[in-house]
């Protein structure tokens, strides 16, 4: 089966990353029984139920077949040389929620001020280093834009923060 896009999929649904997952199921089965080759002459019907099967088989996979929200959509890490910000941007209205929940994940989380959309985390990498990552979340406009930043405390070996952010989820280019 040949592989699809999560937006690509959404789109071909109709759907957005906000859409229920009962809502795509739904969308899914009506269209796979508007197209069914068994229902319809039509060879460019048999096309159309490979591709449906295809983005629902990519939604199911990112999804878990609807128990995990979808991933927030990602643009490729940007980070300049010898830097410690990278920035990341998502579509998605619960954000913030996200973050918090994975950052936990990461390390303690030190502060949280939803108002100012700040997130620090405490990350102990044992004997090698101590370091403090900030996460910024701008949901002014969209797409959402998420700054992380990582101060070293206390080491001499830091935290590689494209590996530390990509903890965060699966981004997709905006």
């Amino acid at each position: 089966m040949r592989q699809i896009s999560i937006d690509d999929a959404l789109r071909l649904f109709d759907a957005d990353r906000d859409t229920p997952w009962e809502e795509i199921r739904s969308l899914y089965r009506k269209q796979v029984r508007s197209a069914h080759p068994d229902l319809r002459n039509d060879e460019d019907k048999d096309n159309l139920i490979v591709s449906l099967n295809a983005a629902y088989a990519t939604l199911v996979e990112a999804t878990e077949n609807g128990k995990r929200p979808l991933p927030v959509q990602k643009s490729n890490a940007k980070a300049e040389p010898e830097s410690n910000s990278v920035v990341r941007f998502s579509g998605t209205g619960d954000t913030f929620d996200r973050i918090f929940d994975l950052s936990h994940d990461v390390g303690d989380v030190i502060y949280v001020s939803e108002d100012d959309g700040l997130i620090q985390v405490l990350i102990d990498a044992g004997k090698r280093s101590e370091s403090v990552l900030l996460i910024q979340i701008d949901g002014s406009k969209q797409p959402v834009q998420v700054l992380f930043t990582l101060e070293l405390q206390s080491g001499d070996q830091p935290i590689n923060l494209i590996d530390l952010v990509k903890k965060f989820g699966e981004f997709e280019p905006v």
